[in-house]
């Protein structure tokens, strides 16, 4: 008799401990949910104040992306057809360089902390309920929206017809878009970090790091055509895992098994280094009054 209470009391306590934790379960489904939602409302909200203006106000970013554009493939097919003897072909130099105007804002990322910190409005992420890297994440991808539907998206449709090869040469582009993307925030963190420790001089540190990034994550000049043996070493250093690793990939002029490790490892180093850098510059930046 005491067996059967006492087996009886077991199923009953392991009954309660499964209840509890399919209603941890829950609880902990639900805060995600409203986690994710409060990021899609921040995503949402960042789409409406780039379109805000209308179309119009966009007109502008569409024709420097195509003034950028033209003359740069123009140049491509000269030095193609000049017999300069490069280790890419021009069709592939024509596709890197198009690829990388549909996705500028992706190859380098660029959110508001290092761009606009001299004027208190990367504060404000420090005044909301939700987590800082969550915010500035979502806010940007909201901002990218826009130019991806009025401009990327229908200059990938035209490609074929501009006599430009657009499919990639293989899938494991995604995967490296993704991590090519991720190791941009990575950077933009810790160059917010620079901005609060260089006060005075935020804009000119911004300037720099444009300039820095652009030529050493290939975006602007594939690595490839560098002189005297140059993109031996600048695929590996870590600004090379970025837009022009992608973009390479995706043209067919380097190797999965090279480019994916490098990006995998200099995301896990610069991802660390941004977290504790943050974590230490704000601190810093109350301390001073921010």
């Amino acid at each position: 008799m005491s067996m059967e209470i006492s087996t009886n009391a077991g199923n009953t306590f392991d009954g309660v401990s499964v209840m509890v934790t399919e209603a941890k379960s829950r609880i902990c489904g639900r805060k995600r949910g409203k986690m994710v939602h409060k990021y899609m409302i921040t995503a949402r909200m960042a789409v409406q104040g780039k379109t805000g203006g209308g179309i119009l106000y966009m007109l502008p970013d569409i024709v420097m992306k195509v003034v950028y554009l033209v003359p740069v493939m123009y140049i491509w097919r000269i030095l193609a057809e000049s017999g300069y003897e490069v280790e890419m072909s021009a069709v592939q130099l024509l596709s890197y360089t198009y690829v990388n105007a549909l996705l500028t804002d992706m190859m380098i990322v660029n959110t508001y902390l290092s761009a606009w910190d001299y004027d208190t409005k990367s504060m404000e992420m420090f005044t909301r309920p939700m987590s800082v890297f969550g915010q500035v994440i979502s806010r940007t991808m909201g901002e990218w929206v826009p130019m991806l539907c009025l401009f990327s998206l229908p200059m990938f449709l035209a490609a074929p017809f501009l006599g430009i090869r657009i499919l990639p040469k293989t899938l494991w582009v995604i995967p490296s878009l993704v991590l090519s993307v991720s190791l941009g925030f990575a950077f933009e963190f810790l160059f917010y970090c620079v901005t609060v420790r260089l006060r005075n001089i935020s804009w000119l540190t911004y300037v720099i790091r444009s300039a820095v990034v652009s030529f050493f994550s290939g975006t602007v000049i594939p690595f490839k055509i560098l002189p005297f043996g140059m993109d031996r070493w600048m695929n590996y250093q870590p600004f090379g895992s970025m837009g022009g690793a992608f973009l390479s990939l995706y043209v067919g002029s380097a190797d999965a098994l090279e480019v994916i490790p490098a990006q995998l490892f200099w995301n896990v180093v610069i991802w660390i280094a941004a977290v504790v850098w943050f974590r230490k510059s704000r601190e810093r930046m109350v301390s001073f009054g921010g």
